[in-house]
Order: C-alpha cells, then sequence, then structure tokens
C-alpha cells in the first residue's frame, strides 16, 4: 500500500458525543476521592475502557480534561436531588479536577527493568517516571538513580513524579494506562504472582499495583486497551481488591457524525475549512455524507476517521471530484481504501480459527436481529470452558453498542460495520450460512441501525425460505403442504438458480412520504411500481419498518412450465402470550395485501398470481377451530370470515401451529415465546444463547 494511504493527519478530528463517558469517568474519580478520604481501607474504583481498536479510547483519556472542561459541571452535577454541601463538594473537586496534570502512559514500551528485570512493579514505576520525563522534555532519570530514590514505595514514587512535573502536593495527578492488553504477551517477562495450581493473571499484578498508587492521596487512574475486559473486572474485584467500571465509548449516531464532520478541519486544504465544506455541496449535504459514513463504519470512531482520511486525499488529489452517494460507495469498496480503513484488524479478520468460526454465526445473528444480551452472558464453547460474551465480541474484532431502556437497564448490543464483512467472507468462504447472514447483515438500510423492535422471527423465516428454495426445494416439507394446499403453489419453479441473500426494501405506507433524511416509502397505490421494478425473482425481501402496510415477506416465482408467475407475500404473525391471531387481523392482512395487488396488478397482468401466507405462532381458538386444527387454502370467491372475499387469480393460505412449529423448531420458538411476552426487545438471556446456536444449527442443517 502507497505511504501515502498510512496518514492519520489529513485533518484534525475533533472528539464528539461523549458526554456520557466524560459524566462517568468523573463520577469514579470523585468516587475514589470519597472513598479515600472515609476509609483508608477502601477498594479503589478505576474508569475502564477494555475495547477494540477504533473505539476511540486513547483519544478520549488524551482529551478526557478538555472535555471536562467544556461540560462544565455537567461532568459531575447532574438533574438527580443532592444537597446544597454535596454539590458545593463536588463543585470544589470539579475545579481540582480541572487544575490536573494528566500522565498518559503507553503500556506497549513497558519491559523489563534494570535493576529489577523480573519485577512487573518496577517495570511500571519507571515507565511512569520515564513518560513524566519525557512529558515535560528534562533528561532521563537513570533506572538505578530512579530506583534508589523510589526505594519500590508508592509514596516516593508520587514524590517523585510531583517533583519532576512541577506539580504543588495538593494538585491532582490523573495516570491514563493505555493499551494494557500487551500484558497477554508478556508471561514470560515478569515474575507473576502463581496460583495454587499453578496459573498467572498479569492484569490482577498490574491492578495490584495501581491500587497500592491509588491509596496516595490526590492521585487518580484511567485504564483502557484491548483486552478480556469482563474477565479481568472479576478477577481484579476478588483478587486485587479494586473496583473496575466500564466506560462504554459507544459508536456515534448519525447526529454526532454531522458534528464532528461540521466542526472538524483540514489545514491540507487552503483556509483550513471544515470537512464538510470540503467534502459536501449543494447537491450532496452533510447529513447524507454523515448517513453513509454510519452505514460504512457502524459510527465506530476509529473506523470513521479513517474512512474521512482517505475521503480527504481522494478529494486533494482530485480537486473536481464531487461526492455523491454513488461516488461514495464507489470509492469506499475499493480494496485500497477497505485494506486502509482496517489495517490494524486484518491479521485478526484473516486467521480465525474454526473455533472462532463456529461462533462466528452465532455473532452475525445478535448482530443481524439486534438481540441484545447482559454484561455477564457466557457462552459455552465447551464442557469445560465458558467465555464472557462481552469479551468474546472483542476477541471477534467486532463492536459493542450499550443500550440503556427505559428502565435504565444496561444491555449491549454485537455491532459488526459493513466495512469489516469483506474480510469475514474471506475467512469462512466456505460456509454458505455464515455467507447468507454476512449478505443479510450487508444489506441492512442505515434505519436498522437503530431499530427498535427486534425481528428474530420474520429474519429467521426468511431467510429458512431462502435455504429451502436453494437446497431443499424437492424435499422441503412446508413446500409440500403448500403444494398440497395450492395448485398453483405446485406449479412453480421453487429452486433457486443462484445464491442471493434476503433483502430489505422500502416499507409501505398509506401514502408515500419523504422526511428530512429524504428517505422514500412506498405508497399502498405502488403496488404495480413495487411488483414489475422493484421486486426480481430468486431473491426475497423484507419491509424495514415492522408497520409496513404489507407483508413481512415478499418474493417472486417463476412457473415451472408456464407464463404464469407468483407473488407470495408471508405475514408472521408472533403471538407470544394466551392470545393467538383473531379473524379480523387475518382479514386485515388480507385487504393490505391480496387487494391492492388484485386491482393495481393482477388486473394488468392475468398471469400473475398472488398468494399471502398467514404464518402465525398461535391462532386464536375460534379460528384454530374453523380450521380444524389443520393448514388451509382459500381460493378465488371463497369468503373469509363472511367478510373478505378472495379476488381471482388470488389465494390466502392460514397454516396450522404445528406446521408453523415444525418449520421453525418447536424448541425455538418455546425460547421466542419466553422472550417476547414480556417486550418486542428481548436480550440474549430472555432468548437464551443456547436457542441462537441452536437457531444456528437450525439453519446449518438447510444448507
Amino acid at each position: 500500500m502507497s505511504s501515502v494511504f498510512q496518514r492519520q493527519d489529513m485533518y484534525d478530528s475533533v472528539v464528539v458525543d461523549r458526554e456520557q463517558d466524560v459524566v462517568l469517568t468523573t463520577g469514579q474519580l470523585y468516587g475514589l476521592q470519597v472513598r479515600r478520604e472515609v476509609d483508608r481501607s477502601f477498594k479503589p474504583v478505576i474508569p475502564f475502557a477494555p475495547h477494540l481498536f477504533g473505539s476511540g479510547k486513547t483519544r478520549f483519556v488524551k482529551s478526557y480534561l478538555e472535555l471536562l472542561k467544556s461540560m462544565g459541571e455537567r461532568a459531575l452535577i447532574g438533574p438527580e436531588n443532592i444537597s446544597d454541601c454535596e454539590k458545593d463538594r463536588r463543585r470544589s473537586f470539579l475545579d481540582k479536577l480541572r487544575e490536573a496534570v494528566l500522565l498518559y502512559v503507553d503500556l506497549t514500551e513497558l519491559k523489563p527493568t534494570d535493576p529489577k528485570e523480573k519485577s512487573l512493579k518496577w517495570a511500571v514505576y519507571y515507565l511512569i517516571i520515564k513518560t513524566a520525563c519525557l512529558q515535560v522534555d528534562i533528561p532521563m532519570m537513570r533506572k538505578t538513580q530512579a530506583y534508589e530514590t523510589v526505594e519500590m514505595e508508592a509514596l516516593n514514587l508520587v514524590t517523585l513524579l510531583r517533583d519532576i512535573l512541577n506539580m504543588r502536593t495538593d494538585q491532582f495527578l490523573l495516570v491514563a494506562f493505555d493499551e494494557v492488553g500487551v500484558l497477554d504477551e508478556s508471561y514470560g517477562d515478569f515474575d507473576f504472582e502463581t496460583t495454587q495450581d499453578g496459573k498467572v493473571f498479569p492484569y490482577n499484578d498490574l491492578f495490584g499495583i495501581i491500587r497500592g498508587l491509588c491509596l496516595e492521596d490526590n492521585v487518580f487512574f484511567i485504564v483502557v486497551g484491548k483486552s478480556e475486559g469482563l474477565n479481568i473486572h472479576n478477577n481484579a474485584a476478588s483478587v486485587s481488591r479494586v473496583e473496575l467500571t466500564f466506560i462504554p465509548l459507544s459508536p456515534l449516531e448519525k447526529h454526532s457524525i454531522i458534528e464532528h464532520l461540521e466542526k472538524s478541519s483540514s489545514s491540507m486544504f487552503t483556509g483550513s475549512p471544515k470537512v464538510s465544506q470540503i467534502l459536501c455541496h449543494q447537491h450532496f449535504s452533510t447529513s447524507e455524507l454523515a448517513e453513509l459514513l454510519l452505514e460504512l463504519t457502524g459510527g465506530v470512531p476509529g473506523l470513521l476517521v479513517k474512512a474521512i482520511n482517505y475521503l480527504l486525499h481522494c478529494k486533494l488529489s482530485q480537486d473536481h471530484l464531487l461526492l455523491s452517494k454513488e461516488s461514495f460507495w464507489m470509492i469506499m469498496n475499493d480494496s485500497i481504501a477497505t485494506n486502509y480503513c482496517v489495517d490494524p484488524l486484518l491479521p485478526r479478520l484473516s486467521s480465525l480459527s474454526k473455533t472462532r468460526q463456529r461462533l462466528l454465526k452465532m455473532l452475525t445473528l445478535l448482530a443481524l436481529y439486534h438481540i441484545r444480551f447482559e454484561l455477564d452472558e457466557l457462552v459455552h464453547l465447551s464442557s469445560t470452558f465458558d467465555v464472557f460474551l462481552f469479551d468474546l465480541v472483542t476477541d471477534m474484532c467486532f463492536y459493542r453498542r450499550l443500550i440503556v431502556d427505559e428502565n435504565h437497564q444496561e444491555r449491549y448490543e454485537v455491532l459488526i460495520p459493513k466495512l469489516l464483512i469483506r474480510y469475514i467472507e474471506q475467512s469462512v468462504n466456505n460456509d454458505r450460512l455464515e455467507w447468507l447472514l454476512l449478505q443479510t447483515l450487508k444489506s441492512q438500510p442505515v434505519e436498522f441501525f437503530y431499530e427498535s423492535k427486534c425481528r428474530v422471527l420474520e429474519g429467521l423465516v426468511a431467510t429458512m425460505f431462502y435455504l429451502h428454495f436453494c437446497y431443499h426445494p424437492t424435499d422441503s416439507l412446508m413446500f409440500s403442504i403448500l403444494g398440497q394446499l395450492s395448485s398453483v403453489w405446485k406449479e412453480m419453479n421453487v429452486k433457486f438458480s443462484s445464491e442471493s441473500t434476503a433483502y430489505y426494501m422500502k416499507s409501505i405506507h398509506y401514502t408515500r412520504s419523504t422526511s428530512e433524511v429524504e428517505r422514500t416509502t412506498f405508497g399502498i397505490n405502488d403496488w404495480k411500481k413495487i411488483v414489475e421494478e422493484m421486486l426480481e425473482f430468486e431473491k426475497i425481501y423484507i419491509p424495514f419498518e415492522p408497520t409496513s402496510r404489507s407483508p413481512d415477506i415478499l418474493f417472486k416465482l417463476h412457473g415451472s412450465t408456464s407464463e404464469q408467475n407468483l407473488i407470495v407475500g408471508i405475514a408472521c404473525k408472533g403471538r407470544w402470550s394466551f392470545n393467538g391471531i383473531r379473524w379480523n387481523e387475518i382479514v386485515d392482512e388480507a385487504c393490505k395485501f391480496l387487494q391492492p395487488v388484485h386491482d393495481q396488478v393482477v388486473t394488468v397482468h392475468p398471469t400473475l398470481h398472488c398468494m399471502l401466507i398467514i404464518m402465525s405462532t398461535k391462532l386464536s381458538t375460534i379460528v384454530a377451530t374453523d380450521l380444524n386444527h389443520s393448514s388451509h387454502c382459500y381460493s378465488f370467491g371463497d369468503r373469509v370470515a363472511g367478510d373478505f372475499r378472495i379476488p381471482r387469480n388470488c389465494e390466502l393460505i392460514i397454516l396450522s401451529e404445528s406446521d408453523v412449529e415444525n418449520f421453525i423448531g418447536k424448541d425455538i420458538l418455546s425460547s421466542l415465546r419466553s422472550a417476547f411476552k414480556s417486550t418486542d426487545n428481548p436480550h440474549s438471556r430472555s432468548i437464551g444463547i443456547s436457542t441462537v446456536q441452536e437457531m444456528v444449527l437450525s439453519l446449518s442443517k438447510n444448507i
């Protein structure tokens, strides 16, 4: 790769949308001060960010004090009801924290140090001393001199640091340790403490050292770096007697990306204009660029900055370049651009072990369906080995998004940026199910990034139909049932000739609308356009809004021996409590699909047939009884519930509960029922990681 693509300085990037992280960090630093004043045997609290490359760890700790100053009192005094005395106490703490000296310590420089080469404590102490000397640009203190001065005592180290940094004794010292993950590669370098069964835990040793330093007045710590964060968190609490609190550093949302583009500037261009002024123009707004960057990078700050760097390089080398949606994707889909953006992750992404490949499908399903998980969720890798899902996401080079619901419950979602999908595909090029899931994820529109409804059922049904079309058209029990019910289905070619994916389409509403984000929807009178121009054969579509005035799944089939074609809609009616779908709901589904498609399309194309399949997890007692607990097909002229008459060339199929259960799987439906009965946003503890893995196995059996 040309050296120009290694540049990180095409523009001066501004840190945005880190207010919640500043509030959390400041609260923990204040908590440490309070504990230190109240009880000398306290357990120190330390803000901790064990995230992957690009999450903004380093930028956050380096700019923390600047962000703190810009927030004012909001960094520690919020809307909660506290006494005036407590407010004054917090204001005093904030005043001192704003005057703190930040010492940024890069642990990649950690190495055995004379005269105690095997001592991690001395290596850490001397690295801190060395960093302080470099920060104020004074000659490096000799190792032996430093050792004799400090004598391995925390008080002596802090006193020496204050002298080097020219600090008052009451002035706050904030030490930020970065790249803590290097300890994973230091097992032979130091004499770590050993457990009774011969194991060593380097992080326990490190946090034990930090704990000793926290006992000294006016010293604070932040620790960041890619690592097994939750595992370290739990060990540190029990062994090192340190309380670690996670700094979320969640990916940015669209409004924050807009702010970043409008506040960041580039001196590479005459007059140092803002990035938004350089890349955007009258026909391509900052909002449009932010949306494309969000879709590409998932809002991950490091990936975002690299993508912007590359776009600025292209603009600098091609002054006539005018960005548009089309040119953006043309530039950013080029391998030179993607390699540059994900370069730090390439070694890991290109060498997935078989164990990690097996877990990949589960994580992709979690990302695809926005299934939330709790902090301490466990994944069973074997009968003797478990791993925290929180840590597994980092280990797999993916990202987490913190979600706080209306009840202030904190859960996480898996985020797989589209930038990474190409490289994951290369690592699992023989896994057709993973390819399908990744392609479906890749086709998700940007609106799905913050979708409020977890659409597991629709996605699962669409994927299973697709797999049956591709791999089991002749021995599919569901296809056999549909063929027995409908002579039209029986005449269709149900074998897809090529592998495709599930696609997300614009939703259908009463009227076509355009919003601020210029997102056009289909109107209920657009069915001719949808059928003729949008729906393609051998592709399955899901409208991306669950409230769409259409079925949840749509596809078209060729007739096997004639020009007769079939458009199929599947209404996935998840009923997770005691109340099953009623006749009026079935009629409503038929009215919003069969009738308009007949009136707008079938009357114009007499060889086209239309079918609606009602696939409900539970039917009401009266519906099930009327159907004799069997699947049933209503054809032209039949009346449904005495209200709706089936139009010409149309059919309505209502599947029985047993047929739906056989298609999806009894255990999977049972777990979904348990999850959805209380919320539309089930997290993996509700669904159960075992159920997500069972979904993977069920889908894999259809390959």
